[in-house]
């Protein structure tokens, strides 16, 4: 008896096996490809023309949004349009001409044209709530002994609060540099830069930057003033901004005159995933022009290729360029850095 209740229960939560198995296997999306390969796994979202995708077998994948033919969610996709409209979408069928769409609804299919779609399951800043705070951390410290007894310390973090209709970026940098129990480098960099978008491209604002630069002579260069720019480029692949406006710049020197003028200020943030995302070319360019001695002219860019690890971790190796066409005359016009850094990314 004993054995013959066993046999009655395993045949009993067979047919629920079965339909925990086949309930799994179709709690899923499933994308069609147009060389006719079939992917099983979860929409995450779509950004600048790739879709991604997570699947049991390779985790996340990113597709091209031209190589797909036809997305059928388990659960709606959240479509972001050019207009802000949302769409809760359950099916996607993607032509050459647009893209026919089903909503959860259970309304008529909707034709959209390709340009109409932003983003696919967006996060909440995209569409007005909370705000999205990234940034990167790095330090590149050096030790030498024997025949040359030499420190480096240099440390430097960005930082960008994200929300729909405006942005605060901030940038930081240290360097401390020894020889010989001499120091040879003091040195340090702050800048902060306030945005409002008025579209999703032209952007006002202001902002402040400060720089101390003891062997240039340099107690203390503040430079304040209003910007505009445009937005080039925004996603987790492709960034790129540009910014411009007026700027009063006052300079104290340790020992030579002190100067101040209005200058034309620029800014340049770009970076870019290549190789999937292997690494990431990144180039930054803040100067200013002055308007009263076309002499004075101060470039600092930095560029370079960032290497994502784990948990956050970024290993890159960067080329600074610093150009002071108004640092004093017993100092070095221009000052060239190259660097391995060990980060942290968020």
């Amino acid at each position: 008896m004993p054995r013959l209740a066993n046999r009655i229960r395993r045949c009993a939560s067979l047919p629920l096996a079965l339909f925990l198995v086949f309930t799994h296997v179709a709690a899923a999306d499933e994308l069609v490809l147009r060389d006719g390969s079939r992917l099983v796994g979860e929409v995450v979202s779509r950004d600048d023309g790739i879709l991604g995708f997570k699947t049991a077998f390779a985790g996340l994948i990113r597709v091209k949004w031209d190589e797909i033919v036809s997305i059928a969610a388990d659960k709606p996709m959240e479509f972001l349009l050019d207009d802000d409209r949302t769409l809760m979408v359950t099916r996607v069928e993607n032509t050459q001409t647009g893209v026919r769409v089903e909503t959860a609804d259970g309304g008529a299919a909707e034709n959209l044209e390709q340009e109409q779609i932003a983003l696919i399951n967006p996060e909440p800043w995209r569409k007005g709530q909370g705000i999205k705070f990234s940034g990167h951390a790095n330090a590149s410290l050096q030790r030498q002994t024997g025949n040359t007894d030499k420190d480096e310390i240099d440390l430097d973090g960005d930082m960008t609060l994200r929300r729909r209709d405006d942005r605060f970026k901030a940038f930081a940098e240290l360097e401390k540099d020894r020889a010989e129990n001499q120091k040879i480098k003091d040195a340090w960099k702050l800048e902060g830069d306030y945005n409002y978008f008025v579209n999703k491209q032209w952007y006002w604002g202001a902002f402040a930057r400060l720089a101390h630069d003891q062997f240039a002579d340099l107690d203390l260069r503040t430079s304040v003033g209003p910007l505009v720019g445009y937005q080039w480029f925004e996603s987790e692949a492709l960034n790129l901004s540009t910014s411009t406006g007026l700027s009063y710049v006052k300079e104290d020197f340790t020992n030579e005159p002190d100067n101040d003028y209005f200058a034309i200020p620029w800014n340049i943030d770009f970076d870019k995933y290549l190789f999937g995302h292997f690494m990431q070319f990144y180039h930054k360019q803040t100067g200013f022009w002055s308007l009263e001695n076309s002499g004075d002219v101060v470039v600092d860019t930095w560029t370079g290729l960032r290497f994502p690890l784990v948990l956050g971790l970024v290993a890159s190796t960067e080329l600074k360029l610093r150009y002071d066409g108004s640092a004093a005359d017993s100092a070095s016009k221009t000052d060239t850095t190259y660097s391995l850094k060990l980060g942290y990314q968020w």
